[in-house]
């Protein structure tokens, strides 16, 4: 057995009483690469399995997940296929190999392999887990995450408020980690959604600043401007879904439509598509997504208050003789069942229950059970409605925090509520504006 160079070399990074057992774990101060300094064994390529079955029952190789402890040989004394590296446990720091069994010492003298030291570079974020690194580089008081949504190129952390004064090093850990996947901005929600387009605060903690980005959803191609638009990518089942229930005929009114994700899918299966969104933002990528998906001519576009779009696109068709929507999606869950009684006297007298439109009405709602999550959205809905809901299921679309879950209500327009001939903008009258009030207060609750 020979050996090259049997004096240890300088120390690399950290000294290796830093070093666990064997294998190392990253500094709690960041993830950077770690040089490792290893014995290793140079042996003819064709007894390399000779040494791993001797040396692995011995637990004397190197042992750190997602690193191979056989390696293609740096610097092969002759053909470049002829030799490897098999690299040992890290507490192994004697050339000489005299602190290991003498069948070992034997088998690598009578095998030829020669002894050589080795530093083997670790980049931690590709042998960690995204919750691993993100872990290792916060205080243990404080817990790690992996939590995140992707949008296109962009990532959008949810942090606690004990991971922020970490946001940056949190975002380069990320971007590093998952760049291979595209990733080029991560970004984390500084506040609260308080403006009426639904759009929350956000800060760009590493990478690009650019948050205009592409993506696919269900053979849709979608572009947006993530910062100024609302987007999650947690309810392309909800969409699918309810894009599913479509027709090739459907007529729908899309009263919140936001980019398109309920819009263009319902397109291109065949529904004709009245799309509305009061955000001018949203409005402008609708109509790039509408042309970059080439269903022009079936979705009209507006940029209208929800109840002015409504009225409006109802009265056209009506006053053209055009056929009526049959499917109506009101995708604002925070509000959305404010603006049902927009439906009042909506209709003329001598139209009938048949022609009375689905409504799929999103909301949060709060309780201790999902039965009574459900009652109290029913109860809130048929309060401003004026009228119980005909009809109506209730589907649980996701939970979205303690006690508290995203449902969508489906149910046909009352006949009794359309033709009631009242001005919507001043809400219902008697013992119905107490209920709409009492709704409405639940409601404001529920944005909070």
């Amino acid at each position: 057995m020979e050996s090259k160079d049997t004096k240890p070399p300088a120390s690399i990074g950290k000294q290796e009483g830093d070093q666990k057992a064997n294998g190392a774990s990253p500094a709690g101060e960041g993830v950077l690469p770690e040089k490792l300094k290893l014995v290793a064994l140079r042996v003819p390529s064709r007894k390399c399995g000779l040494f791993m079955s001797t040396l692995k029952p011995k637990k004397l190789l190197l042992h750190i997940k997602r690193v191979k402890p056989v390696i293609n040989d740096p610097d092969p004394p002759g053909d470049a296929r002829s030799t490897k590296l098999i690299l040992l446990n890290p507490k192994i720091q004697d050339l000489k190999l005299s602190a290991l069994p003498s069948d070992i010492r034997e088998l690598c003298e009578k095998n030829g392999a020669e002894t050589l030291w080795h530093i083997l570079t670790i980049d931690h974020t590709k042998h960690l887990t995204l919750q691993g690194l993100i872990r290792s580089i916060l205080p243990p008081n404080v817990p790690a995450t992996s939590s995140f949504e992707t949008v296109g190129h962009v990532v959008h952390l949810n942090l606690l408020d004990a991971q922020m004064p970490y946001k940056k090093a949190i975002g380069d850990v990320v971007l590093k980690k998952l760049q291979d996947n595209h990733v080029r901005s991560v970004v984390v929600k500084t506040g609260r959604i308080t403006d009426q387009f639904r759009v929350f605060p956000m800060e760009v903690i590493a990478g690009e600043k650019n948050l205009v980005t592409e993506l696919r959803e269900h053979g849709c191609k979608f572009k947006l401007d993530y910062g100024k638009v609302y987007w999650n990518s947690r309810l392309q089942t909800e969409h699918a879904r309810i894009v599913s229930t479509l027709k090739h005929d459907s007529i729908v009114c899309d009263m919140f439509c936001g980019i398109g994700p309920f819009a263009v899918p319902a397109a291109r299966r065949g529904a004709t598509v009245y799309a509305n969104d009061l955000n001018p933002e949203s409005y402008r990528w609708l109509k790039e997504n509408v042309k970059l998906n080439k269903v022009e001519d079936k979705v009209t576009c507006f940029n209208e208050d929800a109840r002015v779009f409504l009225r409006k696109i109802t009265r056209e068709l009506i006053e053209e003789k055009r056929p009526m929507y049959n499917v109506v999606t009101m995708n604002l869950p925070a509000t959305a069942i404010e603006f049902l009684d927009a439906f009042q006297g909506l209709f003329p007298k001598d139209f009938t229950q048949e022609q009375m439109p689905r409504i799929h009405c999103y909301c949060f709602s709060r309780g201790e059970t999902l039965e009574e999550m459900i009652k109290g959205a029913l109860e809130r809905a048929s309060g401003v409605l004026g009228s119980k809901l005909t009809n109506a299921s209730v589907h649980n679309v996701r939970d979205v925090a303690p006690k508290k879950n995203m449902l969508c209500l489906s149910f046909h327009l009352p006949l009794e509520v359309a033709a009631e001939r009242k001005d919507s903008s001043a809400g219902p009258s008697g013992t119905k504006r107490v209920a709409e009030t009492k709704a409405l207060d639940n409601c404001k609750r529920l944005k909070s």
